[in-house]
């Protein structure tokens, strides 16, 4: 992987993946350094709220609260809904994803970035938001 995007979005299964040492997490971590040199990461509050929950079932509160911890402290910055609601609604009412996933289309389409997702089909559907996905089946 050699052309990294100048702003990227994490979407939650990739970091899930990350964090949780799933296959393809070696791709999220060029992605993650990528966020300490040139690239300018992002992430949806929401999405920040579907990782604490998801690493929580799978590690517990701590290793949640944690991981929480390690992002804030990465230079990956958190978009609050107040600044994304609204494309959010739109994407969710023209394309019909997941509620999480209008959100990071949201939080992309913000920032001008390319958004990092896994495999599931809510990224199908042609959005004007970039796609890249880190692994091609889920977990």
């Amino acid at each position: 992987m050699t052309d990294l995007p100048d702003a990227v979005v994490f979407d939650a299964e990739p970091l899930v993946a990350y964090f949780c040492d799933e296959p393809g997490s070696d791709t999220v971590e060029t992605y993650v350094d990528a966020v300490e040199g040139p690239t300018d990461g992002y992430i949806s509050a929401v999405t920040l709220a579907e990782v604490h929950y998801v690493v929580r079932e799978i590690g517990g509160e701590d290793r949640a609260d944690a991981v929480i911890e390690v992002l804030a402290e990465s230079g990956i910055r958190r978009i609050d809904t107040a600044e994304t609601w609204r494309r959010a609604a739109e994407f969710k009412y023209r394309r019909s994803p997941a509620l999480g996933e209008a959100f990071a289309l949201a939080t992309a389409a913000k920032t001008d970035a390319t958004l990092l997702v896994g495999p599931d089909d809510d990224y199908d559907d042609g959005t004007d938001v970039p796609t890249v996905r880190f692994r091609d089946e889920s977990v």
